[in-house]
């Protein structure tokens, strides 16, 4: 069921964490669900904690997922991020991995793609940095929407 699947994401992710790696690319499409269970796909861009490596801008398709902190940052301005301190930028990446998490668990609720009605430009990107988030789906339990709607 999809309490279960929601455990198993969310489990996922603290044992990558707690083995020092960060996904930063979590989305619908990097899940896969065989015989209900989940793995993470496409670790392209996933990194060591200690490794330097760029953090994803460009994509369009991904806007929702992506830590609503992370809009903004340039390839021009990340450097800037990285030298004040590795563990401060590796919070934020840990937290954008988490954010995506409640994404993901929102779309396990709604059975639908995160803002599905708008077109995925910057715009969209925009508001989500300003604080937009789909609506609780009516009859999820409190318990499984606080996880994805707590901040």
């Amino acid at each position: 069921n999809k309490y279960e699947l929601a455990l198993q994401l969310s489990s996922a992710i603290k044992l990558l964490h707690e083995n020092g790696i960060v996904h930063k690319d979590l989305h619908s499409n990097n899940i896969l669900i065989h015989q209900n269970l989940i793995k993470f796909a496409d670790f392209g861009l996933s990194r060591l904690i200690k490794d330097d490596s760029h953090i994803p801008l460009n994509s369009f398709e991904t806007i929702p997922y992506i830590g609503p902190e992370l809009f903004g940052i340039t390839e021009e301005n990340f450097e800037g991020i990285n030298s004040s301190g590795e563990d401060k930028l590796l919070e934020r990446l840990k937290r954008c991995d988490i954010y995506s998490i409640g994404v993901l668990l929102w779309e396990l609720s709604s059975g639908l793609k995160p803002f599905a009605d708008t077109k995925y430009d910057s715009f969209l990107a925009e508001k989500i940095a300003q604080g937009l988030r789909e609506e609780i789906v009516e009859g999820t339990p409190k318990a499984y929407s606080d996880l994805y709607s707590s901040k």
